[in-house]
């Protein structure tokens, strides 16, 4: 099940980042946050999700990476956005993200989503192997974690 997840949660970052960013992304390595020199200025975001399987997706980005998505996707220049741009660019996005994922997945219960939240700090996940997406101008991590899942034969 978590193979199925994370390869639709890869499909939906394409598709979200493509049409609601304007910014072409190609999935990378895995890797440590540290390891690809991700631990300093960056915003991570975290959304919960419970069906079938229960988990969380984590993004982090660059915060130059989450103002062009900002700039993007509200029209405005970069001078113009305050923090709050930036933090709701990123929920937004985790939840345009994880909705569109789950909602490829077929399963036995609906799965559900919590709210979105910014999240710190990054040193609780500083031993944990991300997926690296590439966007034009930088990269951005990708963690899926599963909790349980509901009915075992899912799992499998």
């Amino acid at each position: 099940m978590k193979k199925i997840l994370m390869t639709a949660m890869m499909t939906s970052i394409s598709e979200v980042m493509e049409t609601m960013f304007f910014l072409p992304v190609e999935p990378g390595p895995e890797s440590t946050l540290a390891q690809k020199g991700m631990d300093t200025d960056t915003l991570a975001g975290c959304i919960n999700f419970s069906g079938d399987a229960s988990g969380s997706l984590v993004i982090v980005a660059p915060r130059t990476l989450v103002g062009e998505m900002a700039e993007n996707f509200m029209g405005e220049s970069i001078d113009a956005l305050t923090e709050e741009h930036f933090s709701g660019t990123m929920t937004e996005m985790l939840n345009m993200v994880c909705g569109n994922a789950l909602s490829k997945i077929e399963s036995g219960r609906p799965f559900e989503l919590g709210i979105p939240e910014i999240v710190a700090p990054l040193e609780k996940f500083e031993t944990e192997v991300f997926t690296f997406v590439a966007t034009t101008q930088s990269n951005m991590a990708v963690l899926l974690q599963i909790d349980r899942y509901i009915d075992s034969q899912i799992g499998q």
